[in-house]
């Protein structure tokens, strides 16, 4: 990479975000397995629990608005340091279910600023070409200490699992330190318009004016969304049933599920995510993302296989290979999940591109978590299993057929992909 003196001292700051946030990162991937052994959550509880994070980002249009509107994002990020991290600390007097819950709702809702804040950081600060290279680094680094917190929390509370409670205090006042450090990157908006300071009178229909307003102006914006929204149904529908499946089912401990869960799953990304965004800015982010939908698809398809061997090693070796398919395929996702929205914003402000991209998560996060539940109730876990790679395949070929439309230059079919393609449009005469 070739950095500018901006992108230098930007990137600097960011690589130190991206070490405590591993810490922040490592808390949300274990909250629920935490949930179901220490506290004995309920199938339904678990289910409310890992809502708590796409349910959250309804918010994110809001956050967006403010961030569009305000020359500085450097307060707001100081803010959710203070009351989204910080609260971390008030688990130290969790004995039950329901105040952990409030807890994590208040941690997880502040995401909906972070996440379209860094957006806008990146797009101001730093240049395409270098955009998803130093997005990969940062986050192969966030993913080390990821899984470092999390093996070590699984081997601290399969000793005491009352610990919980210090190791979530912790990532609090190491989470609000991140959170600090992203606030001093100066942002210098570039289009920024003085004039356009937020009204307080239109604070809450104005986001959702704007958000409509993307989509219909973005058309390709508009279906991408769309082909995430349905990859997201496929990942959310599964969520809800992993820690029943790792817990009661394969009867695993702390560290067994630490390492299946957020160990195994991160280092395809510690090692990918640099690759994964070296091509990313070199690809289409429709293809790129179909590529992806398609990888996943295989994370299920080997948990389903691991089901037919319940009571041996070799479902728990399945299920660490499903877990590995998971971290190789999200090495990709989340780098086209982060700053995708970049490429479709062009010169306008990232901030809201981004915003609506995980509104959109927390609307499906309304839905789609609890009829993971309906159907692992009345169905069982294979059915889940079967509903996710059917809707992950799906995306995926959407995905591809959008960017065919978009880049028809970049791409050439030979006779038999070409029968390959019209055969698939036959079994989904839909979208795009």
């Amino acid at each position: 990479m070739k950095l500018d003196k901006l992108e230098q001292k930007t990137f600097v700051l960011l690589l130190q975000v991206a070490f405590f946030t591993g810490f922040v990162n490592s808390a949300s991937q274990i909250q629920d397995i935490i949930a179901k052994k220490a506290l004995h959550a309920l199938d339904w509880q678990i289910t409310l629990l890992v809502m708590l994070w796409p349910i959250s980002n309804l918010f994110s249009i809001y956050w967006g608005k403010v961030l569009e509107q305000s020359k500085s994002i450097a307060k707001y990020l100081m803010i959710s340091g203070f009351v989204g991290r910080l609260i971390l600390i008030f688990m130290l007097w969790v004995n039950n279910y329901y105040e952990y819950l409030f807890i994590l709702t208040i941690f997880f809702s502040f995401n909906g600023l972070i996440i379209p804040a860094t957006n806008s950081i990146y797009q101001h600060n730093i240049r395409n070409a270098n955009r998803g290279v130093m997005f990969g680094y940062a986050a192969s680094l966030t993913t080390l200490i990821t899984l470092l917190g999390s093996y070590l929390a699984g081997r601290v509370l399969d000793a005491d699992e009352n610990w919980f409670r210090v190791f979530f205090a912790i990532v609090g006042v190491l989470g609000c330190y991140s959170s600090f450090l992203l606030a001093l990157i100066k942002v210098e908006k570039k289009n920024f318009d003085p004039s356009t300071r937020i009204d307080l009178k239109k604070l809450f229909i104005s986001p959702v004016l704007r958000a409509f307003e993307v989509m219909k102006k973005n058309r390709n914006f508009s279906i991408f969304q769309r082909n995430f929204f349905i990859y997201g149904i496929g990942f959310l529908i599964i969520v809800p049933v992993i820690p029943k499946y790792l817990v009661e089912i394969l009867k695993m401990s702390y560290t067994s599920s630490f390492v299946g869960k957020a160990v195994i799953t991160q280092i395809p990304i510690l090692i990918l995510a640099p690759i994964a965004g070296k091509v990313f800015d070199k690809k289409n982010p429709a293809n790129f993302s179909s590529i992806a939908f398609a990888s996943l698809s295989l994370y299920p398809l080997f948990l389903f296989i691991s089901s037919f061997f319940i009571g041996s090693t070799i479902a728990v070796f399945l299920t660490y290979f499903a877990f590995l398919m998971y971290g190789i395929a999200m090495s990709g996702i989340l780098i086209s999940w982060s700053i995708s929205s970049n490429y479709f914003a062009g010169n306008e402000d990232a901030a809201m591109y981004q915003s609506v991209h995980v509104t959109l998560t927390g609307v499906r996060g309304l839905i789609v978590p609890v009829l993971g539940f309906i159907i692992m109730k009345y169905l069982g876990v294979r059915a889940v299993f079967i509903v996710s790679i059917c809707f992950l395949l799906t995306a995926s070929f959407l995905s591809f057929k959008l960017y065919l439309s978009m880049d028809k230059k970049e791409f050439r079919f030979d006779e038999k992909a070409k029968r390959l393609f019209r055969y698939f449009r036959k079994l989904f005469p839909f979208g795009g």
